[in-house]
């Protein structure tokens, strides 16, 4: 077994995993990154196995709300970058702070496991296990697809969302009938890729969503939400405002066919789609209620009308998986989820960390940043300063602290977090342990 006691290991060399590796290195930490691809970009790595985005796909949140911290996306890019851009992003941004030496392609994790004297063993396909002072996991939930739980058999062809490339990639949908099921941003995405070259389109809802415009009033939609958290307005203020500009941009769901939601506006994930509206309204694509059954080459529905179908398309996201550690050393609850300080840290051990396990309702990198800043700084208190790693400990095992949205009970939310309340938090975290740093060296 290789020994490198001292350094960190990073998987997976996605937007988290970069970031978790130049914050690393950025305090003086020695860490190396262990990538399955053969180049940086996880899930934006168009084409690779890593990856689940389509051709069209772009960023449902703003660039301003996306970047880095300290790593704007170019002025003369557009407010929602395709994926294009934005894997040149990241690849820009390894570049930019000289993170490739530290990379290791085609290196895939089979196993974590602690070592008896402490620290990490990681064992790599076709390598020897290496020890390792500290993990940081960064390979991205999107990993394991959460299939619908029906009865009966489909005779068509049935797809998952993260299967589905284009309209003609893995199959050409043209002149077929095509269901499309969720009722998230991967749903409704493919119900308008799939509109105008299926000869039927229908999206199946199991409840009724809010749909949010990428533009208010010509300007990013996030950004305007971002005011009004600024200005500190109250959640139902905030809430009055953000319905009337939605209905006067694109018109509320109901006003469009789809139905009423049974929760309130912001208590689940942002669906921003309003080209949704405009296929809807023109009839390339039809919505329709919750599946029963499958039925041949039919599609059985709760409110018992059927329909036959040549393509089905589940877009009923994911199971968090973390197939290369027992769930026991993250805490996992009853189905394997982590259960971690601030879906982060560990809540005793100060040697690993899973970065980017969570699902913001705005832009993700930013917030994977400030996650990576702490781990950092959790990495140089254990070796430097028993004080700041003492009140770290503390603050971890604090209750945790109500969130201002409470978010509906389903799979799709359980990493949900109010990424202004979330990132308010970590930066007062940050500052907490930059006085205990600064106290140490002093």
């Amino acid at each position: 077994m290789v020994s490198q006691a001292t350094t960190w290991c990073v998987i997976g060399a996605g937007p988290s995993g970069l970031t978790a590796l130049k914050n690393l290195l950025a305090l003086g930490i020695p860490a190396e990154c262990l990538e399955r691809e053969d180049d940086v970009g996880g899930n934006w790595y168009f084409g690779s196995e890593a990856s689940s985005v389509f051709a069209s796909t772009r960023l449902i949140s703003s660039k301003s709300l996306t970047a880095y911290t300290d790593f704007p996306m170019p002025r003369e890019w557009p407010a929602y970058p395709h994926h294009a851009q934005c894997l040149d992003y990241l690849r820009r941004y390894a570049r930019h702070f000289d993170l490739l030496p530290q990379i290791r392609p085609h290196s895939s994790v089979k196993r974590v496991e602690p070592a008896p004297e402490g620290g990490w063993i990681v064992h790599v396909a076709d390598r020897q296990p290496t020890r390792y002072a500290g993990v940081v996991i960064a390979s991205g939930h999107n990993r394991e697809p959460r299939w619908p739980e029906l009865p009966g058999t489909f005779s068509g062809t049935l797809l998952h969302a993260c299967h589905y490339k284009s309209h003609t990639q893995p199959i050409d949908i043209a002149g077929k009938r095509v269901l499309v099921i969720g009722g998230g941003n991967s749903a409704c995405d493919i119900a308008v890729d799939c509109a105008g070259h299926a000869a039927e389109t229908v999206l199946s809802m199991r409840r009724g969503y809010y749909l949010v415009p990428r533009f208010i009033l010509g300007r990013p939609a996030d950004l305007r939400g971002e005011r009004l958290l600024k200005l500190g307005l109250p959640l139902w203020l905030r809430r009055m405002v953000s319905l009337r500009m939605i209905d006067r941009e694109i018109g509320l769901p109901w006003r469009h066919g789809l139905p009423r939601p049974d929760h309130r506006l912001f208590e689940t994930h942002p669906v921003v789609n309003a080209d949704l509206c405009q296929r809807i309204d023109s009839g390339q694509v039809r919505p329709a209620g919750d599946v029963a059954r499958f039925d041949g080459d039919s599609v059985v529905f709760t409110d018992g009308s059927r329909a036959p179908f040549d393509v089905v398309i589940a877009a009923t996201g994911y199971r968090v998986t973390l197939p290369f550690i027992d769930p026991e050393h993250l805490c996992a609850d009853a189905e394997g989820v982590p259960r971690l300080f601030m879906n982060l840290l560990h809540p005793t051990r100060d040697d690993i960390a899973v970065v980017g396990l969570i699902q913001p309702d705005s832009g993700q990198w930013g917030l994977t940043d400030l996650q990576s800043q702490l781990v950092a700084r959790m990495a140089v208190a254990a070796r430097q300063s028993p004080q700041a790693a003492a009140w770290l400990y503390r603050a971890r095992l604090q209750p945790a602290k109500p969130t201002p949205v409470r978010y509906l009970d389903s799979p799709r939310h359980r990493l949900e977090v109010e990424h202004f309340s979330y990132a308010r938090r970590l930066t007062r975290l940050l500052a907490s342990m930059d006085r205990r740093l600064r106290s140490a060296t002093g």
